[in-house]
């Protein structure tokens, strides 16, 4: 399991860039209400960058203590695969993508060893689903072909008419996107 055993501030958090982007694509998607799964310490930043675009967040974390770090946030603290998704029109899936939470290139994960599983979250019942990806997903062929399984995966399950693969980048590209609207 990728816990983060670290302190706050050695712990990965979503780069303002990027919650800028997934926001605006958020948008463009018409969403209005986000549920952000396994969110950690990024859910002040995703707040402050989705406020901007009139859509409300909250955060779920399977640790505690990001909601005492960041208690004005709405939380929902628990595993994320258990946590109902109702009365949110897009569920955000962002486990830790790097061994020890760090966000390190080094201790990069790839799709298929990240924890929860993206494959866990295919079914929720949500108008818009979003994936967040390891940036080295359309770098290594390893992880593209990883990508594609999963992008398969996604095209089975007949739930999702719309799917579309996004990077977000801060210099370099930090996450892959992947978008699944009903």
């Amino acid at each position: 399991m990728n816990v983060s055993t670290e302190s706050d501030d050695s712990t990965a958090r979503t780069r303002t860039s990027c919650a800028e982007q997934r926001a605006e694509h958020l948008s463009m998607l018409g969403s209005k209400n986000v549920l952000e799964l396994c969110v950690g310490p990024s859910l002040k930043t995703l707040e402050v960058q989705y406020s901007k675009h009139g859509i409300q967040v909250t955060g779920n974390d399977l640790e505690p203590r990001w909601k005492a770090y960041y208690p004005k946030g709405k939380w929902i603290i628990g595993d994320a695969r258990l946590v109902s998704t109702k009365g949110f029109d897009t569920v955000v899936v962002a486990p830790p993508l790097s061994k020890g939470c760090s966000g390190s290139r080094e201790g990069s994960l790839c799709i298929d060893e990240v924890f929860p599983s993206y494959y866990d979250f295919l079914e929720l019942d949500t108008k818009n689903l979003v994936l967040v990806l390891p940036g080295r997903t359309l770098s290594v062929k390893e992880d593209r072909k990883q990508l594609h399984k999963l992008l398969a995966c996604v095209a089975k399950k007949n739930i999702w008419t719309n799917v579309e693969v996004v990077p977000l980048a801060d210099k370099v590209t930090k996450y892959v996107d992947v978008y699944a609207s009903r």
